[in-house]
């Protein structure tokens, strides 16, 4: 494993990893870099890991109150002006053909000239959609944090839950699952709380400079361990129901480029990869200012592998995670 970090750390602007390996309840930790095995208990930001938060919190609801993912969006929030026909299937699974604020120039030069001054909720949603739509619902695919802002609201609604969106997930998912260092974390990082990262757009330490305002969709902190033991819960029927997990993972294919025969894939919440020699896995990565993050469940192995690269990097490692599981098997 050290080789693979170390050969990993060669090619990239990172200096450092932290990952965790759950087999089956089993963790095995492993740092590389400039990181310490003493810093596998400071969290960070995961980021876009947290979408598979969310869907498990929509399903959990749908459990309780009746299936809505293919309710109208209009309909239960009608303060939007988007197609009538977008459902809250299509907003997991991002076949909904809105669009995003993370690509659009403006958004990317306000977080860099003032990163610790966010936009409100609202302008980040009026921004985000601006392009809306892209596509006629169902007929494409294209990730959009906008509808996972609208999932956010819809989990608040006091038709569904009635309270809060992190207030849901934390006695919903977190607190049942015992994850003691996951959490939501709205303010900047002026006490130096989480992991030291890079960021090359930011003069500075990005924690003192960054606010997780800019992020419509929530943002949390966990560390490498924590998200193994959630995937790991997730994918054992500890959170949602089997009938959950199926709608879950119910995949549709992307266009994005893989070695063949790979085919990308996303389902609710879950990235994926079909006709992976690898066999089944699902998981979620994120990235943004400091770190880039991967999480992959491997669901007949019983194995989950969560790792950290201090540095925001163009695009998710997903050839680490390939390496470090060929190296377990």
């Amino acid at each position: 494993m050290e080789t693979i970090f170390a050969n990993y750390l060669q090619n990239t602007t990172a200096n450092g990893v932290l990952c965790a390996v759950n087999t089956d309840g089993k963790v095995q930790t492993f740092s590389a870099g400039d990181i310490s095995n003493s810093e596998h208990q400071t969290p960070f930001y995961i980021y876009s890991i947290s979408k598979t938060f969310t869907a498990v919190a929509v399903m959990q609801l749908c459990e309780r109150l009746g299936n809505f993912l293919d309710h109208s969006i209009s309909k239960l929030l009608p303060h939007y002006s988007i197609p009538a026909d977008i459902t809250v299937r299509q907003l997991l699974n991002h076949t909904s053909g809105l669009s995003d604020y993370f690509s659009q120039k403006e958004y990317q030069d306000a977080v860099h000239s003032h990163p610790d001054r966010p936009w409100s909720y609202e302008k980040l949603m009026e921004v985000g959609l601006k392009q809306t739509p892209l596509f006629p619902a169902g007929k494409g695919w294209s990730y959009s944090n906008p509808g996972y802002g609208m999932l956010r609201e819809i989990i608040e609604l006091k038709s569904k839950s009635g309270v809060s969106f992190y207030e849901f997930i934390d006695q919903n998912i977190i607190q049942p699952l015992g994850l003691a260092s996951t959490c939501a974390f709205t303010k900047m990082d002026s006490e130096h709380e989480l992991l030291a990262g890079i960021d090359p757009s930011m003069e500075g330490d990005f924690r003192e400079l960054y606010h997780p305002g800019w992020i419509a969709t929530g943002c949390f902190i966990s560390t490498v361990e924590e998200i193994t033991h959630f995937y790991q819960a997730l994918f054992s029927e500890k959170l949602t129901s089997r009938a959950s997990l199926d709608e879950m993972t119910q995949l549709v294919e992307l266009n994005f480029p893989l070695p063949e025969p790979r085919k990308a894939a996303y389902g609710l919440g879950l990235m994926s990869v079909n006709h992976d020699p690898q066999g089944r896995h699902y998981g979620h990565g994120g990235g943004g200012p400091g770190y880039t993050t991967y999480a992959r469940h491997y669901p007949d192995e019983k194995l989950t592998i969560s790792f950290v690269v201090n540095a925001s990097l163009p695009q998710t490692p997903f050839e680490l995670a390939d390496e470090i599981f060929e190296s377990l098997t």
